[in-house]
């Protein structure tokens, strides 16, 4: 073993032992929010210091964890080339990508926090509130901190994907040159056209007259090169919070120099201190921790009796499962994974199509996007300046017009196709009915009755904030779960390990997010689609239906997060300023973004879905099956879009309440 193996190894163990050991502060954020909800609205008793304390919490879960997450490969990859590539190849990318990309991009955060931090421990600074805590220096110290762990695991992740290319040499050594050849080509054209650009607006070197001609309009669309060389080198699957970063760094050093980026550490102390923003783990560690509890089983069985007389009855019930799950838990993944194996072998064993079958489960799993609570809510109402509470409340008519569509069309399937969708045999049915099949759906139906009443019922009758509600809903999910029998130590290091790993990926790239907006944003890029959107020849309506079409668009390619934080801060602005309401469009993006996890060459649903299938289940089954969903969904926001009321109306009639 050489030195950059052991090196490798070391800052492996380094980064396991301390993500590990953060991972148990979620829990104490469950704790401590979930006590300070009850002081403060149980016995008038609110403290300054332990809300401080959360969010403090919150980021040193976030900041510190993130090398954890890179070294666990969590951090999420758009992967339509990437996936198709072989091993080596992939190795290649990673090493590019650690080199260009992520080792700069931690160094300059590093840089830029040096004096953020300096200049706060040289004021001893504290929190400006009364009752507040001290030595908030210590926090801002966490980001120079956690971008430093990133460097050793970046130096890490390279060091293991060069042994890798050493000790795997290409079998085609001429194939393998040049793919080598065509990266050091590609990013030698790409610097010199970059020194060209730093060149010709410093003014270091006179250019001819003729280039500077030629170079003037090249200026003015620089924000749009660099959106699209954004999407271009996304596209090879380098993961996304650095690429983002690392395309910051360049364009934003080719335009403004290092010095601009003085900026980002307040972007970063931004989030840090974002208390909205702390519901994302709280619900994560909520919908975790319920997928753990076997909830999902309990609800499909007893739905499954309720609705199996029907022709389609077993679909229905998993459309009915899927709703309740993301009134509960929200996580699209978890949901179709669980259904998945629950419910998919018995509908197959029933004589459910398979393409119907698959398709009902995919769809459903992701109901999570636009039922609340949802992740996605709680990042567009932040992004949007959404009250999030109003958010969840004007997308609960939405998401159940989706769960209407579905419906619709399994019994339209049911009695097209009644050999694609048969129902229940009788002399089964009749094992389980009257009073023993109430109390079984009452039992079952209790469970997340109490969890959204818990969370929801808070929110919508304006007793808790969402973060508040969803430490409720996480301390809820607990007690769920150990009433069930399957509260233990493994199951906590579960999810508290899992909800590290989701929230890092999150904030992460929210952190590469904002570097990439604040480049584009200092270079008028805002001003550039604001002009191109502006020139197009049609009205609000019209311009609405190229927004929302950008996004369907990208949702083929880029994760909902990924939307979510690169097109939403550019496109919405502009569309709120054209007089639409902030909390319709942010619902019809929901819908929109929910619809990315049907759509190809993704299919995220479709993946999670075959994960887990039977073998006599082919990804063209799956294929054919989510097809139709797509085609609802669509239909879905249209309705959203022609209906406004649908998301309006429920907020108003709250708040007049």
């Amino acid at each position: 073993m050489g030195p950059l193996d052991s090196l490798a190894r070391g800052i492996d163990r380094l980064n396991d032992g301390v993500g590990r050991a953060v991972s148990w502060l979620t829990t104490g954020m469950v704790l401590l929010t979930t006590y300070d909800t009850i002081m403060r609205y149980g016995f008038q008793h609110g403290n300054i210091a332990l809300q401080e304390l959360e969010w403090h919490l919150f980021g040193v879960v976030f900041l510190i964890g993130a090398a954890y997450t890179l070294k666990e490969d969590a951090h999420v990859r758009v992967d339509i080339i990437y996936a198709r590539l072989d091993e080596r190849k992939r190795a290649w990318i990673n090493l590019i990508g650690s080199l260009i990309a992520l080792i700069p991009f931690t160094l300059l955060v590093i840089w830029c926090t040096k004096m953020f931090v300096m200049n706060s421990w040289a004021v001893r600074e504290t929190s400006p509130d009364p009752g507040g805590l001290p030595a908030r220096y210590a926090l801002k110290a966490m980001i120079p901190l956690g971008f430093l762990l990133l460097l050793l695991q970046g130096v890490s992740e390279a060091a293991k994907s060069y042994r890798y290319l050493r000790e795997h040499p290409a079998p085609d050594k001429a194939a393998g040159r040049k793919w080598v050849w065509f990266w050091i080509a590609a990013a030698v054209a790409f610097l010199v056209f970059g020194a060209i650009i730093k060149v010709s607006l410093e003014g270091w070197v006179p250019l001819p007259e003729g280039m500077e001609t030629w170079l003037e309009p090249i200026h003015e669309i620089l924000p749009a090169i660099m959106f699209g060389v954004l999407f271009a080198v996304l596209l090879f699957g380098f993961p996304v919070a650095f690429t983002l970063g690392g395309t910051a760094l360049v364009f934003g050093y080719m335009a403004f120099g290092f010095d601009f980026f003085n900026l980002l550490p307040l972007r970063i102390w931004g989030i840090v201190t974002n208390f909205t923003l702390l519901a994302v783990p709280l619900f994560v560690y909520m919908g975790v921790m319920l997928e753990r509890s076997g909830l999902a089983e309990e609800l499909l069985e007893t739905m499954a009796l309720l609705f199996g007389r029907m022709r389609g009855g077993l679909a229905i019930s998993v459309v009915v499962v899927g709703a309740l799950l993301a009134a509960s838990t929200g996580i699209v993944g978890a949901t179709v994974v669980t259904m998945g194996l629950l419910s998919l072998p018995t509908m197959l064993r029933r004589g459910y199509q398979k393409e119907l079958a698959t398709g009902v489960i995919a769809a459903s799993g992701t109901l999570g996007q636009i039922i609340p609570p949802s992740i996605v809510l709680v990042l567009l109402g932040d992004i949007m300046n959404v009250p999030i509470g109003d958010l969840f409340i004007g997308s609960v008519i939405p998401g159940f017009i989706l769960v209407g569509l579905y419906i619709i069309w399994i019994l339209i399937v049911g009695w097209l196709r009644p050999e694609w969708a048969p129902p229940i045999p009788a002399e089964e049915r009749a094992q389980t009915q009257g009073w023993d099949l109430v109390r079984r759906v009452v039992v079952a139906l209790i469970p997340p009755a109490f969890l959204m009443l818990a969370v929801l019922g808070s929110i919508f009758a304006g007793i808790a904030s969402p973060t508040e509600a969803a430490a409720l809903g996480a301390v809820g999910a607990s007690i769920l779960t150990a009433a069930k029998g399957r509260l233990n130590l493994k199951i906590v290091r579960e999810v508290m390990q899992a909800t590290t790993k989701l929230t890092c990926m999150v904030f992460i790239i929210l952190v590469g997010a904002g570097s990439f907006g604040l480049v584009f944003r200092g270079m008028g890029g805002d001003d550039v689609v604001r002009a191109f959107i502006e020139w197009l020849p049609f009205g609000k309506w019209g311009i609405l239906v190229v927004t929302m079409s950008i996004i369907f668009v990208a949702g083929f390619f880029l994760d909902f997060i990924e939307i979510t934080f690169i097109h939403v801060p550019v496109l919405a602005p502009i569309m709120i300023s054209m007089g639409v309401d902030p909390l319709w469009l942010a619902v019809l993006i929901a819908v929109n973004l929910q619809t990315s996890f049907l759509t190809p060459p993704f299919w995220f649903a479709l993946f999670y879905l075959k994960g887990v299938a039977p073998k006599e289940v082919t990804t063209g089954h799956i294929y054919k099956g989510i097809i139709p969903f797509v085609v609802i969904q669509v239909i879905g926001l249209i309705v959203v879009a022609f209906w406004p009321e649908a998301v309006t109306w429920l907020p108003s009639l709250m708040l007049k309440q």
